[in-house]
């Protein structure tokens, strides 16, 4: 093996285009597959770095009538659970938030968590230094201590053990750091998050109705040999247990809104919003892989037709067949090694660009790496990639009679028949793979056209944005609140160049909006309807000027309803369509909750507006949305201005007149209003990049298979077309015929292509917006490309014919 493997050194020494063409093509799809692999492994397969990982599961509530199929959970459930279940060893509360963290001159936004104490049995965890805090921290008066991250202390405080009783500054209050946590609780959906603090609640907030209040989210540990069946029917047991002692309106609620309990794993759950798009560019890596198989082993079939005169010298001398098959696969591997070696360094590559976009799509998910895992994936591409490529020239070899070569090739032949067959049906396979390919990125392609071609129902041009988290003085009480509002936009009205300025409690295509049930005055709707429920969009009175919202009827607040404590209501048409069939929804009566005490006491319907799509166009649950006036408390707020100036220099006057109202305001998350709506698509559009980028290797590597099989063909057929020019056929005849061949070809691969892109395109309909998986304008797109394509491969080699001199191709032969 040794001898075979320094003849097979030798033998690509010899061949330096062949081996680099060969070896840039299967490190293309090794290397790709390597890359998307790492991700799938890391988000999917690769389990969770805790104790029995298998047992940690997640309740939640599931809302399937009213459009929410699932919600997270609340401090009454907790409780309920932490007190009345067997299933659970442990139950906690998870949730995130952003912080500033830091003197308030100089404080940094960075993402944190309020749990319970019990989230670090849950997962299993102990501190590195110091101590978790206890239940006895959850009590608002005790709940100022600090966990921070491995990560984060490693960074800001260099391992430095004494941080421990030290005291910082969040949110403008004093908290003590208590300990810190390993590394493993960054993998639970938190690699952004830097410390977390205890969760606190008022035992006075603590009412039945709060059980529907979803806002924390509520993991558990099952205990050894419990099921996962077993604990969903006790949750059952439980939530119908609470039905059952709930008031009429609780329970006619829950039946309207098909209230359920999910118990689910962690580790499938945490991956469910992405399996499809991952798996989908892993599908579409192994195809491209595929394809470089092909092609390659039509390099190396041809390689071995051209060497049937070596081969069959060695045969004479003695070499056995199961010798000249084992130097053929040595040969196979050897490529596929150094083809694995470069793949790994552009895997490497890939991967890196992969975190830094990771980061924007999915900031909970730690960074992918080339572990132990996707290097064993490697290996095993590698292995059956050097199988795959060897088999077309081994089946070549060992059905061949080599013997009478010497024969045939002493007579001038040309290449075998059969030689030519086999590698026009690899083509035709390849072809077919790529068609499969094209028609995903097609249908991707224009449906993302027609996502950013629909219009946001207000016009974002000249509008800049931000976010400003507030300090805990400013949102003590309702006044205090309203005040610091009213300040915000005196402040920013200021500024030279703004012509309008408003306030809301989420940014428009980014989500954020509470999802809220309600009561209809007149509720005429049948029995068995879903309960109505509603998006909640928490503005400022000039919410509509600025952000120039299309008002179809009625009107929109104004500054004098600020003084209302009853202001009403603003919905969009969806809203009015379905709650209002026929008529005009002004004066319409509807309140979130109960029914008022007093018919006096509805809110009403004061205007009807375009509808905006604030959870992104994306958002399939038809769930309409309702303005209303910002009252009470809030953490964080954001800020609209609509200007002509230059983005930069506006905000840094903004900033300027918050520091003037109180130096712990900051702004973030600035930029132009535009940026926010484009940002909504960052996923599908980084999913339909990457699957195009796929879709045109497999073009490219499809169109240079196709081109080498017809050039390599007329090299062959050499003397056959002389004497077809020599019998008086005309160069355009010549064309003919080898264009001909080529297209045959293509055409039979884009046949089936089709008829399998048809078979898989189901799995792509999740991705798709407004757009059918068996849309013909996306495949008759695809099938003009592809021929295009096609038909430069083919004429490349067929005007090379054209110029073959008869004669002199006579006198070669």
């Amino acid at each position: 093996m040794l001898a075979d493997l320094r003849f097979a050194l030798r033998q690509l020494r010899k061949s330096p285009g062949f081996a680099a063409v060969a070896i840039l093509t299967l490190a293309l799809g090794i290397g790709a597959n390597t890359a998307i692999f790492s991700a799938v492994y890391a988000l999917i397969l690769k389990p969770l770095p805790f104790p029995a990982p298998d047992r940690l599961v997640e309740i939640y509530n599931t809302y399937v009538k009213g459009g929410v199929p699932r919600a997270s959970s609340n401090v009454v459930a907790y409780l309920d659970y932490q007190k009345n279940t067997a299933s659970y060893a442990h139950v906690a509360l998870w949730s995130p938030f952003q912080g500033m963290y830091g003197e308030d001159a100089t404080a940094e936004r960075l993402a944190g968590v309020r749990t319970t104490a019990e989230i670090f049995d849950v997962l299993g965890l102990k501190p590195i230094i110091g101590q978790f805090f206890t239940a006895e921290n959850h009590a608002p008066a005790a709940d100022k201590v600090l966990v921070l991250t491995q990560s984060f202390w490693t960074a800001h405080y260099r391992e430095d053990p004494g941080v421990l009783g030290k005291t910082v500054r969040l949110d403008g209050e004093t908290f003590t750091i208590v300990g810190v946590a390993p590394r493993a609780l960054e993998a639970f959906n938190a690699a952004q998050v830097r410390f977390v603090r205890p969760l606190s609640w008022d035992p006075a907030t603590l009412n039945p109705g709060a059980r529907h209040a979803n806002n924390p989210r509520l993991f558990a540990r099952l205990k050894p040999g419990v099921a996962l069946g077993t604990a969903l029917a006790e949750a059952d047991t439980l939530e119908r247990r609470h039905y059952d002692a709930g008031p009429p309106p609780l329970r006619e609620f829950m039946d309207r809104a098909g209230h359920k309990i999910a118990v689910a794993s962690v580790q499938l759950e945490r991956v469910q919003p992405l399996r499809t798009s991952l798996l989908l560019l892993q599908g579409g890596v192994v195809l491209v892989l595929l394809i470089g198989c092909v092609n390659v082993a039509n390099l190396l079939l041809a390689r071995a037709n051209a060497r049937q005169s070596e081969l069959a010298i060695r045969l004479a001398l003695g070499a056995g067949r199961g010798a000249i098959t084992r130097q053929l696969l040595l040969e196979s591997l050897l490529l596929t090694t150094l083809g694995t070696a470069c793949g790994l360094a552009l895997a490497t590559a890939i991967t890196k660009a992969f975190n830094l976009y990771r980061a924007q799509l999915m900031p909970d998910a730690l960074p992918f790496t080339l572990d132990g895992g996707v290097l064993g994936f490697t290996v095993a591409i590698a292995v059956g990639t050097a199988l795959l490529i060897s088999l077309a020239p081994i089946v070549y070899v060992l059905r061949a009679n080599l013997l009478a070569l010497i024969h045939r090739s002493s007579r001038g032949a040309s290449g075998g028949a059969g030689v030519r067959a086999l590698s026009s049906a690899l083509i035709v396979g390849q072809v077919a793979v790529a068609v499969i390919l094209l028609s995903g990125a097609g249908l991707l392609i224009h449906g993302f056209i027609k996502a950013v071609a629909v219009h946001p129902g207000f016009d974002p041009s000249g509008v800049i944005a931000g976010v400003i988290s507030i300090p805990r003085p400013h949102r003590a009480t309702d006044d205090a609140s309203r005040t610091l509002r009213e300040r915000v936009v005196q402040s920013a009205r200021e500024i030279p160049g703004v012509s309008s300025v408003a306030l809301a409690l989420a940014m428009p295509f980014q989500g954020g909006m509470p999802l809220n049930a309600f009561t209809l005055a007149d509720d005429v709707l049948p029995p068995g309807s879903p309960q109505p429920a509603a998006n909640r969009v928490l503005v400022s009175p000039a919410y509509h000027e600025t952000l120039r919202l299309s008002l179809v009827e009625g009107r929109f607040f104004e500054p004098r309803d600020l003084a209302s404590t009853n202001a009403g209501f603003v919905v969009d048409e969806n809203f009015a369509k379905k709650y209002f069939p026929g008529r005009s929804a002004l004066g319409g009566r509807f309140s979130f909750g109960g029914r008022p005490e007093k018919d006096s006491d509805w809110p009403v319907v004061i205007g009807v507006v375009r509808h905006v799509p604030h959870r992104g166009v994306y958002d399939t649950s038809g769930v309409p949305y309702v303005y209303q006036m910002i009252g009470g408390r809030t953490g964080t707020m954001s800020v609209f201005l609509r200007t002509p100036r230059p983005a930069a220099d506006t905000l840094a006057q903004l900033r300027e007149k918050l520091r003037a109202i109180d130096p712990a305001l900051a702004l973030f998350d600035t930029g132009p209003l535009q940026a926010a709506i484009d940002s909504s698509h960052s996923e599908r559009r980084a999913v339909m990049l990457l699957l195009v980028g796929f879709a045109g290797v497999a073009l490219f590597l499809s169109a240079l298979g196709l081109y080498g099989v017809l050039a390599y063909d007329v090299a062959q057929r050499t003397r056959e077309i002389g004497v077809r020019g020599a019998i008086g056929a005309t160069h355009a005849q010549i064309v003919g015929l080898i264009m001909r061949q080529g297209l045959w070809k293509t055409a039979f691969g884009l046949v089936l292509g089709l008829g399998g892109a048809l078979l898989l395109s189901g799995y792509l309909k999740t991705l798709l917006y407004e757009v059918s998986p068996t849309d013909p304008r996306a495949y008759a797109a695809v099938s003009a490309l592809l021929l295009v394509v096609a038909a430069l491969a083919c004429w490349l080699p067929a005007r090379r014919a054209a110029k073959i001199d008869p004669m002199a191709a006579l006198r070669t032969e």
